[in-house]
């Protein structure tokens, strides 16, 4: 049975326009991204096109040299973040566009990070100590988390520089994050009126088997429009802090889950995991596990049926109480997927013992694995390492026949993307799958 083609979502983007307003156009973080390779531009939007900080969304902007930078630089002088080569159109073209941007812009509030793949042009002990730089990276080590800490950490930095310049000039920010607590306030409160509300939309995307073709999961995802804007699971993540209002949240969708699981259930369809993304930071919080077992009690639902995804980066937080809540929701029945795997910051042993039932490669090594030997090389690892351990391996953002193709090859068990099912209103899937039910795959 292959998966039916479903609703596209609509995008969560926010790009430059001539005719935005000077409000409108600083509600949005500017990230420069210089470099001569072209592969670089497409993973770094892989990894952060979808993304936002304190509920303002990134907004990427390309250059392939160091004069492109520049032109863009004078285009946009509030930009908060340049993630930059060294070697472009010379070897030191990387740093001389730094000694522009301090020296002759006078810009000592852009944040600049170095991404190099030639260390011995740029050894870091002699650009850091002579070069007026926020970060060093070797574009080996830039794997989507720290890619994505970078981020968030430049973007910190590159604020409080603003407020404490707006402080000193007497501007109207009296105090740091005055105004950015106001705005955060009143974004959290339309966002937990929309929980209470039921007003959330729930999405869904199945996750295919790929040696059958048969419905292995489907996932929920939500969406919340404000405005015109469609905010989806990795932008409420980032904008949400509030950890009472991120439970809340989780309850709602824990909820919404078992009723669809069981709802689902009651068709004739061959048994499928229903997969839930988690906002709340610690798992091992006794509300969210109580929370879990209440629903999957009062709902009835069976085992096995329900499946929370939790990142890497949570799994990396209090270990023991950690290894205990993924212990205790394999006792509930659930399974546990690790998502955004790749990052590299979970050792072998932490893995070991903590035996999450499936792991979920980042898109960033999925899409176009076969156009880029590295990605090609992480997707391979990956795939082995949970082979070995004997863990399910959940390719995500699988869009092309080629990289289809590629994953199957590899033995890698299963596969979500446009390519084999795009999302769709979640209270269509039933009907979506029955009417699947025997088609060719």
């Amino acid at each position: 049975m292959k998966a039916p083609p479903m609703a596209s979502v609509p995008p969560v983007t926010d790009t430059a326009h001539p005719d935005r307003t000077e409000r409108e156009a600083r509600a949005r973080w500017i990230v420069l991204v210089v470099d001569d390779e072209p592969e670089v531009h497409d993973i770094t939007r892989l990894v952060l096109g979808d993304m936002s900080f304190a509920g303002i969304p990134v907004e990427l902007h390309s250059a392939y040299s160091a004069a492109e930078a520049k032109a863009l630089l004078e285009r946009f002088p509030d930009t908060a973040l340049m993630l930059l080569d060294v070697v472009m159109e010379t070897d030191e073209a990387g740093l001389q566009l730094v000694t522009y941007v301090r020296e002759q812009l006078h810009n000592p509030d852009l944040q600049i990070v170095l991404r190099t793949g030639q260390p011995g042009m740029a050894p870091e002990r002699e650009v850091i100590t002579g070069y007026d730089i926020n970060g060093y990276a070797l574009k080996t080590e830039m794997v989507a988390q720290k890619l994505r800490s970078i981020l968030v950490s430049s973007l910190r930095a590159f604020r409080r520089l603003k407020e404490l310049t707006r402080r000193s000039s007497g501007g109207p920010l009296a105090a740091p994050g005055v105004a950015a607590s106001s705005r955060q306030r009143a974004f959290e409160e339309e966002f937990g009126e929309a929980v209470d509300a039921g007003t959330l939309h729930l999405l869904a995307q199945a996750q295919v088997h790929l040696g059958s073709g048969s419905i292995a999961a489907v996932e929920l995802m939500p969406h919340w429009r404000r405005g015109d804007k469609w905010l989806g699971t990795a932008q409420l993540c980032e904008a949400i802090r509030d950890p009472e209002l991120r439970l809340r949240f989780d309850e709602w969708l824990i909820r919404q889950g078992c009723a669809w699981a069981v709802a689902w259930r009651a068709l004739d369809l061959p048994p499928f995991r229903v997969s839930l993304p988690v906002l709340t930071e610690n798992i091992w919080d006794c509300r969210i596990l109580t929370t879990i077992e209440q629903q999957v009690t009062q709902a009835a639902a069976p085992r096995g049926v329900l499946d929370l995804e939790v990142p890497e980066t949570v799994m990396l937080g209090e270990y023991p109480r950690v290894e205990e809540a993924v212990r205790m929701m394999h006792a509930l029945g659930l399974s546990v997927t690790l998502v955004d795997f790749g990052s590299g910051l979970l050792s072998l042993p932490q893995l070991q013992r903590l035996l999450p039932n499936q792991v979920k490669i980042h898109r960033s090594f999925v899409r176009h694995v076969v156009r880029d030997r590295e990605r090609a090389a992480v997707a391979r690892s990956i795939i082995a390492l949970a082979q070995t351990l004997g863990l399910t391996v959940i390719a995500d953002g699988v869009v092309s026949e080629q990289d289809l193709q590629f994953f199957k090859w590899e033995g890698c068990d299963i596969g979500q993307g446009d390519l084999l099912a795009k999302p769709t209103l979640v209270a269509d899937v039933g009907a979506a799958l029955l009417s699947a039910q025997g088609a060719p795959h």
